[in-house]
């Protein structure tokens, strides 16, 4: 949304595709992408997750392509952790 109306807006686009890749955006993309491989089998906590994932990255947070310790505590990953522990409590 181009108008500042202070709420976040998730834009999602889905496919299927046979990998390892849960979703994907850019910061210049208007959509998050998310592979229906996934998501069709996720709880609502891992799909807020995995949406908050990737709504961080259009903000500009990133984290290593490839595992690295380091990459759970990335802003992504961190976050997302947290929303998916509240989505379980409520």
């Amino acid at each position: 949304n181009k108008i500042a109306d202070h709420e976040m807006d998730l834009n999602i686009k889905t496919y299927y595709e046979n990998s390892t890749t849960v979703g994907y955006t850019t910061p210049s993309s208007s959509y998050i992408n998310m592979n229906t491989k996934f998501l069709n089998t996720y709880t609502v906590g891992e799909t807020a997750k995995t949406m908050t994932h990737e709504w961080l990255h259009k903000l500009g947070f990133k984290h290593a392509v490839s595992y690295t310790t380091s990459r759970d505590y990335s802003v992504p990953y961190g976050v997302g952790r947290i929303i998916k522990e509240l989505a379980a409590k409520y």
